[in-house]
């Protein structure tokens, strides 16, 4: 056989077997799929509706759905029981505050020339911090000889030039304080050069200030009407070189600028800028009820019977005082400061509520022998109706009241609703020295801190016969307060449960004045408050 023929032969046979090999393989796996799929078939097979409601409605399962039901609910009623739980009787988080920062810190009016006189401005600057004052207005800084402005956009010399008063602001905000400028608008000196051009008739400047010819009887000059300056005196005097009147409301050294000129609204708006580009936080404006007088120079009406014409509180002053003009010019002048980023106190307008304008700020006066229903009366109106400022003010004479008395009037204003207003005088860093913190302004910087002189309630009475002036400032969830004034010049007896709702038994003596101090326990003791006895002209601060 040849080997052709047998190599055909050997690859037919591989072949077949290969053949038969595939075909068993084939049938193999064909059987196992049969059987796969019948076992997959009666794994997923379940039980019949029949059988599947035997079990569920026997008694076991019927008790465990019901047992698991009941579990559910009484779980859920729990957890909404725990969450009222919760809110109800834990303390309450205090309100996010409602005040700006320019409404939270007291108002710390100072003389420029005491904060850089010398050295020590490091220290000086951090002797207010512990005092708790967070921003400052800056008094006397502008170019002046006293309170006569000769120049609005002039760093005053003792101060130095420009650059030191941006280093002052800059030094004063990065120990945490906003500063604010105080500037009186209403007029200037005589010596200020625009008031010269003004005498000269030089056209810009020539309506600058008021002027009037009045008239004259061929030997003398009289004014136009009877209006007064603060003093008592006429407020017009004669200007020899431009022959006519000129308005002044207070120092015949300080002409009024004529505001119904646009020139002069316009001249002052560059002034505020300018104050405002070398950092300052805002403008504290004075004397701006000042600002614009009738137009068409009508009388003031005179308001008493008796013929003292010559005293200023005798006329109405319906013509040259707090007119509707003044609230228009100090809204646009707001808008223009707050587009600045800055804000704008006010003195003394007849309106808290005047778009534009951040606080109007108004002092209470009072005689030097005020009484407790004086007290009452004066203070009430501004507590109950708005965040007011408090600066007390003597009507009699300056430094009228003893130094107990001052102490008194600073606890009153720093624990009323608002803001005190605390004038610095220039003795504040005598001799370069800073004054040790007392006890009461410690104190009353702590008291301050409390949410309830933001947040708590005000409700005063008059007390022994009106002899005494208190009130507390209660708010849930937080210390509350009573303060206590007895005006009289005799002990006096207090039963403070009688005469305020909640005042517990005993309460802290937090704070006193010296005299109450001296028949008192020392601060910081448990006292009764249903018998207390109170000094005559001294106060107390009793916290509970």
């Amino acid at each position: 056989m040849s080997l052709e023929k047998d190599d055909g032969a050997v690859e037919k046979l591989m072949e077949e077997g290969k053949k038969k090999v595939d075909s068993t393989s084939d049938k193999y796996d064909e059987l196992n799929k049969m059987e796969l799929a019948d076992h997959t078939e009666t794994a997923y097979a379940g039980m019949g509706k029949e059988e599947l409601m035997k079990y569920a409605n026997s008694p076991f399962w019927v008790r465990l759905r019901w047992l698991l039901f009941v579990t559910f609910w009484l779980s859920w009623f729990a957890m909404m029981f725990g969450a009222l739980f919760i809110i109800f009787l834990t303390p309450k988080c205090f309100s996010t505050s409602k005040h700006e920062w320019f409404q939270k810190s007291p108002v710390y009016i100072i003389n420029t020339a005491s904060l850089v006189s010398q050295n020590g401005l490091d220290e000086k600057i951090e002797y207010m911090q512990k005092l708790g004052v967070q921003h400052v207005v800056l008094t006397s800084v502008v170019q002046a000889v006293g309170d006569e402005v000769i120049d609005f956009m002039k760093v005053n010399i003792s101060l130095g030039n420009e650059d030191s008063m941006k280093n002052l602001v800059k030094n004063l905000k990065n120990k945490g304080m906003k500063v604010m400028l105080k500037l009186v608008p209403n007029h200037s000196s005589k010596l200020n050069l625009i008031f010269n051009r003004s005498v000269l008739k030089e056209t810009f400047y020539k309506d600058f200030y008021i002027w009037n010819s009045g008239f004259s009887d061929g030997t003398h000059h009289y004014p136009i009407n009877n209006w007064l300056s603060v003093t008592g005196e006429s407020a017009w005097s004669w200007n020899d070189v431009r022959k006519e009147f000129y308005l002044h409301q207070f120092s015949a050294e300080n002409p009024d600028f004529n505001f119904r000129n646009e020139d002069v609204v316009d001249y002052f708006e560059k002034v505020f800028k300018h104050w405002l580009d070398i950092g300052v936080d805002g403008l504290y404006l004075d004397k701006v009820q000042y600002l614009f007088e009738d137009k068409d120079f009508k009388n003031d009406t005179i308001t008493t019977a008796s013929n003292m014409t010559n005293k200023y509180d005798s006329f109405s002053h319906k013509a040259t005082y707090n007119l509707p003009e003044t609230k228009e010019l100090l809204s646009r002048w707001g808008n223009l400061i707050r587009n600045y980023s800055g804000v704008l106190i006010v003195s003394d307008l007849d309106s808290n509520d005047i778009k534009g304008i951040n606080m109007v700020h108004s002092s209470v006066k009072l005689p030097s022998d005020f009484t407790g229903e004086q007290l009452f009366n004066a203070i009430l109106p501004k507590a109950t109706t708005s965040w007011s400022s408090w600066e007390w003010v003597c009507t009699d004479k300056p430094n009228c009241w003893t130094n107990e008395m001052i102490d008194a009037f600073s606890i009153l204003g720093s624990l009323l609703p608002g803001i005190p207003f605390i004038n610095a005088d220039s003795k504040l860093f005598e001799n370069n020295k800073i004054p040790n913190i007392t006890i009461i302004q410690s104190t009353l910087k702590e008291l301050r801190s409390m949410p309830t002189i933001e947040l708590g309630s005000f409700n005063a009475k008059l007390l022994n016969n009106d002899k005494v002036f208190a009130f507390d400032r209660v708010m849930s969830g937080s210390e509350s307060l009573l303060f206590a004034w007895n005006l009289s010049k005799n002990v006096t007896v207090l039963n403070l449960t009688k005469e305020f709702d909640g005042i517990p038994s005993e309460v802290n003596l937090s704070l006193c004045t010296e005299t109450a101090c001296s028949i008192l326990p020392p601060p910081k003791s448990k006292v009764g408050s249903n018998l207390l006895n109170l000094a005559g002209e001294s106060a107390v601060v009793l916290t509970f």
